[in-house]
């Protein structure tokens, strides 16, 4: 019912901006549609729908996603549980940006006949709500302070959800430094019956490692003093 309200609202009260970009001028700021999506994957997922307990939603702003064969390069998909099919109703593409009275409103489609009109709420609290309201147009009502223009930046570690291939790679290499070196100790200490430096797995190579970088920053040193002493005469 609140949904329909607004749905209704805004048709009254309208003021459209077409652009291809995600992000929009509204009079209080910028306002980043890249905050409400997630890469590859939806950022609203099964959100339920008033008066259809039996459909749910998904929904990503910005980015495309693909969860089936019949969800594909999405903005928004349903879901009917009885059937456990998916349907697509809206796609990344031809989005009719619209700020009107403090709330923004974007319009969707799928290419075809459906429509989907998002509506996204300034308020501190988090919430999602989704509606059906004939065959082909359905409604989204998202509450979001990143719906509040200029709150929120954009950070695509943060709508990414994971981790990029080269902290995966640190991760990976620390992890397999440190067990090393903990059943290289546990082996010198319970196998060799080492003690004190001599736990220090490969001590002798380390200590080589160490002396010949001495002498390398020795040799550096002496090389640039010599230079300066030349320049000087």
């Amino acid at each position: 019912m609140i949904v329909v309200s607004i749905y209704v609202f805004i048709i009254f009260n309208i003021h459209i901006v077409k652009t291809d970009d995600c992000q929009y001028s509204t009079p209080e700021g910028i306002f980043d549609l890249r905050t409400f999506g997630y890469k590859n994957q939806p950022k609203y997922k099964n959100v339920a729908a008033s008066g259809s307990p039996f459909l749910k939603f998904s929904f990503n702003g910005c980015f495309p996603y693909s969860t089936t064969d019949t969800c594909k390069n999405a903005a928004a998909c349903v879901t009917d549980q009885i059937t456990s099919t998916d349907m697509l109703i809206a796609r990344q593409v031809n989005r009719k940006f619209t700020y009107a009275h403090g709330i923004i409103t974007i319009v969707y489609t799928d290419g075809a006949a459906s429509t989907v009109n998002v509506f996204l709420i300034c308020n501190d609290t988090e919430s999602a709500q989704a509606a059906q309201i004939n065959d082909n147009t359905y409604l989204f009502n998202i509450e979001s302070k990143c719906a509040c223009p200029g709150k929120c930046i954009y950070t695509p570690d943060e709508s990414s959800g994971g981790l990029t291939g080269g902290a995966i790679f640190i991760i990976i290499l620390v992890s397999a430094m440190a067990i090393y070196a903990i059943a290289s100790v546990i082996f010198l200490r319970f196998v060799k019956h080492e003690q004190g430096i001599n736990l220090v797995p490969n001590r002798n190579l380390w200590l080589q490692l160490g002396h010949d970088s001495i002498h390398g920053v020795r040799f550096l040193v002496a090389r640039i003093q010599r230079r300066n002493t030349y320049e000087e005469v």
